[in-house]
């Protein structure tokens, strides 16, 4: 697939919704067709050149040579393009020599597997979570264990980075799904026998295991795929995540679909959802290391960890304290601080069965919302800069006024007290936004994932950055679930997430100015493949286009003007 070229700051979209239907339609003929996303610039293979000297292309009276059309200096170029392709990782190599990539070491197999794990572990969790406080009676005994794992993620995630030093991505990831299924236990317990020390005890240990798997996670989500295409594999893997809320969905309303009143939801629901949690661990161990990882444009995968602990741990403060990082920390606080508070207003304000349909259609319609953002994010036509300035302004536009509705909303139901089923009159007002929660939720979570991208081509910062975020957004739902745990009026926990959207516009916006902008001030439509800076000219040399912004253009029809 050929990259259109650039359009000129004149001739972009005046309009968002111009620049989304253009993005829609560009993008999909990309995402669909036989090859993959990534494969703009895929490598024509070549063979070994062997016993050839000098006096053979002069015997042969042309510049043929076993490589094609070429002169002698060219075969020598090309010799030591292939001394520059042996020295990639195991995976870069196969494809730079063959032009070819196996299925099972390509991006599309790799996400596919990530997604499976997101939906069988936090998938999973969330449908529990969309469906009110775990489907619990008693939401406040849920938000106060979620409370507890979201405190405990915090600690392991910021030893994530650590973790992956000392073993590897692939156990990092399996370590990651091995405690959802024990939280699920405890909620089955509690619905069985009344018991409460087993939804605590699994609240901790699916709280050790999430912020190991969050962070790895984030990584292989990020770091796995060509920069050209994160935003549509970005939406990719968040969809598996939402497929868990839409299946848990399915499956809560098939159990419950007559349960009009208040309470929690069969006691089936969470045998199924103990089982799917179960089998996480082994869907982790079908990811391939990094290193053999396969992009079709022969690019390698850098992921992974060279410090000591200490020296880790040091590395880990030190890009914490970045001006970058701190700017975005109020942003990626506020990202998921909304969770607990839609969890419980639908446990608050729905019947079970009409909490169990929010759980499916709310799904369906987040999924779709956030492919047809990961299409514009990839628009290659608008420069990298323009794409994050227009998604960063109407998606925090578009939630400002949901948290004034949802505040007006609130208000009024603390007074009333509602029970809504989907038979009742009054029934679609409050659905409607619960269904605008959490869309804006899921939009927000891949707006954070495409920023925390574009930001920085390093991978060991890369992972660094990851478990960071991870751990402020479990900070963040640690505080929100344990407001939520203690009755506080909804209304009062809605002014509190609008207080925090307001907080985070201007440090975020300073970060997202300045994206896709080099150091020379001009606007790239294609960021660099993340990479060592020490394994750049290395790149250039195997003939990775994508070791440099714009794939090295420097002709000014491929790139902007400085003030654009």
């Amino acid at each position: 697939m050929a990259f259109p070229p650039p359009a000129t700051s004149s001739s972009l979209p005046s309009s968002f919704a111009t620049l989304a239907t253009s993005s829609i339609i560009d993008s999909l003929s990309a995402f669909f067709t036989t090859r993959d996303p990534e494969s703009a610039n895929s490598h024509v293979p070549y063979t070994r050149l062997d016993a050839h000297d000098e006096s053979e292309f002069e015997m042969a009276g042309q510049n043929e040579t076993v490589l094609g059309n070429k002169s002698p200096a060219s075969s020598i170029d090309e010799i030591r393009e292939e001394e520059a392709v042996e020295a990639l990782t195991p995976g870069a190599a196969y494809v730079l020599r063959t032009g070819k990539v196996k299925w099972y070491r390509g991006v599309p197999y790799n996400i596919t597997v990530l997604g499976l794990c997101s939906f069988l572990a936090p998938g999973l969790w969330g449908a529990m979570a969309a469906l009110g406080a775990g489907g619990s009676q008693k939401p406040q005994l849920v938000n106060a264990a979620n409370s507890l794992t979201f405190c405990l993620m915090v600690v392991t995630s910021a030893l994530t980075s650590t973790l992956i030093r000392l073993t590897s991505v692939r156990f990092a990831l399996m370590f990651g799904t091995s405690g959802y299924a024990v939280y699920a236990a405890g909620l089955y317990l509690n619905k069985k026998a009344g018991v409460e020390w087993l939804v605590y005890l699994g609240a901790a240990t699916c709280g050790i295991s999430a912020g190991v798997f969050w962070s790895t996670e984030g990584a292989i989500g990020i770091g796995y795929p060509s920069r050209e295409s994160l935003g549509r594999w970005v939406s990719y893997w968040l969809a598996w995540r939402v497929l868990g809320q839409i299946i848990g969905g399915a499956i809560n309303l098939a159990l419950n679909a007559d349960a009009s009143g208040a309470g929690s939801v069969s006691t089936n629901t969470y045998l199924v959802f103990i089982v799917l949690q179960a089998l996480g661990p082994a869907a982790a161990f079908l990811l391939s290391p990094p290193a053999k990882v396969q992009r079709r444009d022969g690019s390698p995968v850098y992921l992974g960890i060279d410090n000591g602990t200490k020296d880790e741990l040091k590395a880990m403060l030190k890009i914490f304290t970045k001006p970058q990082t701190l700017l975005i920390l109020p942003l990626i606080f506020q990202t998921t601080f909304s969770e607990s508070l839609t969890g419980t207003y639908a446990a608050l304000h729905f019947s079970v069965r009409a909490r169990a349909l929010g759980s499916l259609l709310s799904a369906i319609c987040a999924q779709l919302a956030n492919f047809i953002l990961g299409f514009l994010l990839d628009w290659q036509k608008a420069t990298v800069n323009r794409r994050s300035r227009v998604a960063f302004i109407s998606l925090y536009a578009f939630a400002g006024g949901i948290w004034i509705f949802a505040v007006k909303l609130m208000n009024e139901y603390h007074t009333t007290k509602p029970l809504l089923d989907w038979k009742d009159a009054d029934f679609s007002r409050g659905f409607a936004l619960y269904i605008m929660l959490q869309v804006m939720f899921n939009l927000l979570y891949e707006y954070t994932y495409f920023l925390v991208g574009a930001i920085n081509d390093d991978p060991s910062e890369l992972i660094r950055l990851t478990s960071i975020v991870r751990g402020v957004e479990s900070a963040g739902q640690a505080v929100s679930y344990g407001i939520n745990s203690t009755g506080f009026r909804l209304d009062a926990v809605a002014g509190i997430n609008m207080g925090l959207w307001g907080i985070c516009l201007l440090p975020a916006w300073i970060v997202v100015r300045k994206v896709g902008i080099t150091a020379d001030g001009t606007h790239v439509h294609s960021l660099r493949t993340v990479a060592p800076e020490d394994k750049r000219a290395q790149l250039k040399a195997a003939g990775v286009k994508t070791a440099a912004h714009d794939h090295g253009a420097t002709d000014a029809k491929l790139l902007t003007a400085k003030n654009d």
